[in-house]
């Protein structure tokens, strides 16, 4: 790949100024009940099963947050794996300061892999919430897929030993309200979106983890868990998925309206062990 393949799409290059080990500033967060009932309106969530416990998933909009406040830009950049280690409950209207940090960079096909570390700390000095994000800063340029023939083989279908646990069904004005922290344009801006090679603006991967976040706690209202979810599809703004658990409750999808899996998490129990990313 030469070097103008490899050159990072738009103002993205600014990355290039955050190494591995780059701390951005530390601020304070925390979830009250019209921050909430904002998302969860945006994900069809009924608040009420939440009680007066904050929803964690909304927490990882905080990272968007953390890239701002560190004069990095948000626009452009594609969410592809998130990991939340929660260690205790968090109350509505608790603050939490939030401390980011710039892990090894990997690289793939399409850009390089921003990796975050975020941590979530209580005045105490306790963290009942960790974070490692990944997101993909997409080249100008990508390399022209190799030819060859189509494969034959069929895919097993996502939905196969799965149930239905809840659905999203998503419009324009969901996706731009559940985006509004963030401020990346490819969620809200269509000529942005269309500029990245897309054909209308992506919904934020984080609606689908808040989502599934949701069915599981409809089952039972966790405070010790791990939590990983992997984004495998862009999912645009007028799509309608469809929510699956196993029967077990350990592996969850979202599935779109043409059968296709857009993303696919693991809840396990926490360990010391398992809290290494």
């Amino acid at each position: 790949m030469n070097d103008q393949v490899k050159q990072l799409s738009g103002t993205l290059n600014a990355y290039d100024a955050a190494p591995s080990g780059t701390r951005f500033p530390v601020f304070s967060s925390r979830v009250d009940r019209a921050r909430q009932d904002r998302y969860h309106a945006a994900t069809d969530i009924a608040g009420e099963i939440f009680r007066e416990v904050a929803d964690v998933s909304i927490f990882a909009q905080d990272v968007s947050r953390a890239i701002a406040k560190a004069g990095l830009p948000n626009d452009g950049r594609v969410l592809v794996r998130q990991r939340l280690f929660q260690t205790g409950r968090i109350a509505l209207d608790e603050a939490l300061s939030v401390e980011a940090e710039v892990g090894a960079y990997g690289e793939g096909p399409r850009g390089r892999i921003l990796n975050c570390h975020i941590a979530f700390r209580r005045a105490n000095q306790t963290v009942p919430l960790r974070m490692v994000t990944e997101h993909l800063l997409p080249y100008d340029e990508v390399p022209a897929a190799k030819s060859g023939a189509p494969s034959s083989a069929k895919r097993p279908d996502p939905r196969d030993g799965m149930q239905a646990v809840g659905s999203l069904h998503l419009s324009p004005e969901k996706v731009m309200g559940y985006a509004e922290e963030v401020g990346n344009q490819i969620h809200f801006v269509p000529e942005f979106a269309a500029s990245r090679g897309y054909r209308a603006p992506l919904a934020q991967g984080l609606m689908q983890l808040t989502a599934l976040h949701g069915a599981i706690v409809g089952r039972a209202l966790p405070w010790e868990m791990d939590l990983e979810i992997r984004f495998l599809r862009p999912v645009f703004w007028d799509a309608e998925l469809t929510l699956y658990s196993d029967p077990d409750g350990g592996l969850y999808r979202c599935v779109n309206q043409d059968g296709k899996l857009t993303a696919e998490a693991v809840l396990r129990h926490l360990t010391t062990v398992d809290m290494e990313p």
